[in-house]
């Protein structure tokens, strides 16, 4: 169903699949592993900078630095992905499977494979590097529990590549 998601975009249908992936860890386990900590918070945007900044610097000349993504894409990358992706995949499954480096591992795969539509139905090859930042993003939930760190670095690596994306293609995927 969230492959479905990845793959086309039916307008309320686009809205109904974070529910489900919000849903699901909170009914199959009465929570979802969100806390509001400073240091989870700092390690979250930490993380982000240590990882993401190379790209931004190495992979974008200045002179082609994208303009800021629409506030209502950014909100829905926030919201709409990055939060259920995480609540879903690092709070529900890697808890499922373990929270440790085999949990990691076996999340970042399906995780991975959660964005093969996007390259069989839009020759997107980039959809099935996710498996590398969901390994980071397994590693922070593993260190802290908390999806919160993980939150923030989808959502940083997801406007970056969106603004990159754009840069190469002419294009933003996921524009309401």
């Amino acid at each position: 169903m969230v492959s479905v998601y990845h793959a086309f975009s039916f307008g309320v249908f686009k809205y109904l699949i974070p529910f489900f992936l919000m849903a699901v860890p909170f009914f199959m386990t009465n929570s979802i592993n969100i806390k509001l900590k400073m240091r989870d918070l700092f390690y979250g945007v930490l993380m982000s900078v240590i990882v993401l900044l190379p790209f931004w610097l190495f992979l974008w000349p200045a002179e082609n630095r994208p303009q800021l993504i629409p506030l209502q894409v950014m909100v829905f990358q926030l919201i709409g992905i990055s939060l259920p992706e995480e609540a879903y995949f690092r709070g529900f499954l890697q808890e499922i499977l373990g929270n440790n480096i085999r949990g990691v591992i076996v999340t970042s795969i399906l995780f991975a494979l959660m964005h093969l539509p996007q390259l069989i139905f839009y020759g997107d090859g980039y959809a099935l590097l996710t498996f590398f930042p969901s390994l980071v993003m397994g590693f922070m939930y593993m260190q802290t529990s908390n999806i919160l760190p993980s939150v923030i670095f989808h959502f940083s690596a997801n406007i970056l590549f969106l603004g990159l994306y754009d840069i190469l293609s002419h294009r933003i995927f996921f524009v309401l």
